[in-house]
């Protein structure tokens, strides 16, 4: 199970990776609904979120 878990994290990082270097996705699979190009500028709030949870994670 532990291994199943970091692979899955694995997985998860490496797309949010590429999805922040403004890459495409490195297994072809599409953004969640919540990560979806906002064009009104409204999802600013949500993507400085998403970065302080990955520098927290990361850290850990």
């Amino acid at each position: 199970m532990r291994k199943l878990v970091e692979w899955v994290l694995n997985i998860a990082q490496t797309r949010y990776d590429a999805h922040q270097a403004g890459e495409p996705d490195p297994y072809d699979l599409p953004l969640p609904d919540d990560l979806a190009i906002d064009t009104s500028g409204s999802n600013a709030d949500s993507q400085r979120t998403m970065e302080v949870e990955h520098h927290r994670r990361s850290t850990a």
